[in-house]
């Protein structure tokens, strides 16, 4: 089941992305932005690869984690399935990603993401759910 949902920009691409705990919403961000590049369906999961950052407030840890993440994915070829995000405040991020590296044979190249942007960024608590808006730059 998706936990995100594509939201209509007009030149970049973004999603709303929901779950229980701000932790679930994390990880649920990150998820449609790798399903975005590639259908996550097709990622096994064969690694782990963990990231720590730290940031001002949770917005900025949301894009500087989400950055990084894609960092990653350009550097290291690595491509996710699934995360574990554990928050400690709003300041610091310790995650883990699952997933492999990538393989043209195996894995669909949908788009490219160049950066996570602030625009229309939103990060909320809407009582029995947090919800993450947040806008890709193609």
């Amino acid at each position: 089941m998706k936990r995100y949902e594509l939201l209509d920009h007009t030149a970049d691409i973004g999603v709303i992305a929901y779950g229980p705990t701000k932790e679930s919403a994390f990880e649920a961000c990150a998820e449609a932005m790798f399903d975005l590049i590639t259908p996550i369906s097709d990622i096994s999961e064969k690694t782990r690869f963990d990231i720590e950052v730290d940031a001002e407030d949770l917005e900025s840890l949301l894009v500087t984690w989400l950055n990084e993440l894609l960092y990653v994915f350009e550097v290291k070829g690595l491509i996710f399935k699934r995360f574990e995000v554990i928050l400690i405040g709003n300041e610091q991020l310790i995650s883990h990603g699952y997933g492999e590296k990538f393989d043209p044979k195996k894995h669909t190249l949908q788009r490219e993401i160049k950066a996570v942007t602030y625009n229309l960024l939103k990060i909320e608590n809407q009582g029995d759910q947090w919800c993450i808006q947040v806008v890709f730059d193609i």
